[in-house]
């Protein structure tokens, strides 16, 4: 288990230096990233750009839903099309404690990053229903 991931709960009034204090903790290799409903989040190009260069530099950025029912489907909203586009990797229903769970997991496997982001991607042991 590699326990250098982090959740990273989007709210209203989110600030961009917080965000990206977050995204640069030293040794952090991971982000489970709750946003709203089905994977919508601001719209900011701080916002964006925070992530995108996080990504760049090797994290791994999971989208998970702050609600209780539901699924990230980032083709939804004009957010969700661009987190995707630059990276962020859908977790469909999976619940934030399986997603940190399911990283920690992966990461300490020592797969490659595209493996891991297979796996991301699809069911291990029932946490997604894709």
């Amino acid at each position: 288990m590699d326990t250098r991931v982090a959740v990273i709960k989007i709210f209203p009034g989110l600030q961009p230096d917080l965000f990206e204090a977050m995204l640069s903790l030293p040794g952090l290799k991971a982000v489970v990233l709750e946003t709203y409903g089905s994977g919508n989040a601001p719209t900011a190009e701080w916002f964006i750009e925070a992530l995108e260069k996080a990504i760049k530099n090797d994290m791994i950025v999971v989208n998970v839903s702050q609600c209780r029912a539901g699924s990230v489907t980032m083709d939804r909203y004009e957010t969700g099309i661009k987190l995707q586009h630059i990276g962020v990797i859908s977790g469909y229903d999976i619940t934030t404690e399986a997603a940190l769970t399911k990283l920690m997991y992966l990461l300490g496997q020592n797969i490659g990053r595209n493996r891991l982001k297979e796996y991301l991607s699809s069911p291990i042991r029932g946490e997604i229903t894709v």
